[in-house]
């Protein structure tokens, strides 16, 4: 990838088997088993908390048609009135990273930093030899071939980015992937991001997705993240996609003695979809998964983890911390595996939740599935509301009643915020919870 390069993909009229006829095969095999595959329903287990179909039958979005981002006058985009607003309030600048943006799921140079970046590539500007290392890891965990959105990711698939850190390497900068969402017409937006980590790496990723209110439409994103022998990958997902459905899957696979960690931020969206599948394949391998999620008004949020222990001697230590305030619906539903030759596996989970409001909703339910007689494994949830001695007590203290559910808040959900890389990037955190939570209008004026 190149800084001369400003629109990748998306904007052109060339049909999609035309473009990167070297990925026709994967949309192929997409396309075949979307012939069978069916959108989830209530009946699905995995989905049952969820009332897709009826929100898809009220949202005017179709999912199986892509929107392609025009800008009429790419070396003008800066000076339109939406990208400069989403902008200001979006991007965390203070820090250095790699910056690579994207619009509407299409890359853009114009607003992307990322000099001396040797390690990223767009799939559209990939070498041959990067062609078939991105054909040999693209859909290749088999977890994808039971997914309805991930398959029509793939069967729709034009464009991504690669990110590659051969053996051994330390990148000095973080990663910063930023996806804005913008325009008033209702649009299904694929995001393709394919991490390699080769053996004895170590990088630090931040994928942060963001829209202003006025966008309606819809993003489907498919991570997958390879993380080889004693390789170590820190990764950091923000959505902050209020308006708009946004459906996610992700795929990490660990090798040997490999360590995997990832904080995942959800603060608001029409409807959120996350699901993340983590395979320990190699001894010793181990993940570290924190995430806190925040619904407000008529949302939904729904997250789901799956840890798939394979290998002996490996740890998997899941936090999850939920809010939900309002009329706000919450799922969270964690799954730890241990197969039959997972001997010594050590695997915690532990999701807390707190019901902001009486008219909020939150179901949470942890899963273990033992198949191993020499393991620790552990894991709790629960759903409560917020301290009343404590909310009382703040607000004896001339503090109003929403500025101490606020902190009250905060504080829940600080042990995962404060983990995540960058400072700048928790006080930004911080801040859009805080921008968030205070405008919140209760029904009846509660």
């Amino acid at each position: 990838m190149n800084n001369q390069t400003q629109i990748a993909t998306g904007v052109s009229n060339i049909p999609i088997h035309q473009k990167n006829a070297w990925l026709q095969p994967i949309r192929a095999a997409a396309s075949e088993r979307l012939t069978y595959l069916q959108i989830p329903t209530q009946k699905t287990e995995d989905w049952k908390y969820l009332k897709l179909e009826q929100l898809l039958a009220s949202d005017p979005t179709d999912i199986h048609s892509t929107g392609e981002f025009d800008p009429k006058s790419i070396n003008d985009i800066r000076d339109t009135h939406e990208i400069n607003n989403v902008l200001s309030q979006s991007l965390i600048s203070d820090f250095d990273a790699y910056r690579l943006v994207f619009v509407n799921g299409v890359f853009v140079g114009e607003l992307s930093q990322h000099d001396s970046n040797p390690y990223s590539v767009l799939f559209s500007e990939a070498s041959t030899a990067q062609q078939q290392i991105i054909v040999d890891h693209l859909d290749s965990s088999h977890s994808h071939y039971h997914d309805y959105f991930s398959s029509l990711n793939s069967e729709q698939l034009e464009d991504g980015l690669l990110i590659h850190i051969p053996e051994h390497c330390l990148v000095d900068k973080s990663f910063y992937i930023v996806n804005l969402l913008i325009g008033e017409q209702p649009k299904t937006h694929m995001m393709r991001v394919l991490i390699i980590a080769e053996t004895g790496s170590k990088a630090t990723i931040i994928e942060h997705e963001d829209t202003p209110v006025t966008h309606t439409g819809m993003v489907n994103t498919v991570i997958e993240c390879f993380v080889n022998d004693n390789a170590d990958i820190t990764h950091s997902r923000i959505q902050l996609d209020e308006s708009v459905t946004s459906l996610c899957s992700q795929r990490v696979k660990q090798g040997r003695n490999s360590l995997y960690q990832q904080y995942q931020i959800s603060l608001a969206s029409k409807l959120k979809r996350n699901d993340l599948t983590v395979a320990l394949v190699g001894e010793y391998a181990s993940a570290d998964i924190r995430g806190s999620f925040y619904g407000r008004n008529q949302q939904t949020i729904d997250n789901h983890t799956c840890m798939e222990h394979m290998a002996p001697n490996c740890t998997s230590n899941e936090i999850f911390r939920g809010l939900a305030d309002n009329e706000a619906n919450a799922v969270f539903n964690g799954r730890i595996h241990i197969h039959p030759d997972a001997q010594k596996t050590v695997a915690k989970l532990s999701n807390k939740n707190l019901l902001l409001s009486d008219f909020a909703t939150i179901n949470t339910k942890p899963e273990l599935e033992i198949y191993a007689d020499d393991v620790r494994c552990s894991h709790g949830a629960t759903v409560g509301q917020i301290d009343s001695d404590a909310l009382f007590y703040l607000q004896s203290r001339g503090i109003s009643r929403s500025e101490a559910k606020r902190l009250l808040s905060l504080a829940f959900i600080a042990e995962i915020v404060d983990k995540v890389p960058e400072t700048s990037v928790q006080a930004f955190i911080t801040q859009r919870f805080s921008s968030l939570f205070l405008s919140l209008q209760y029904p009846g004026g509660k």
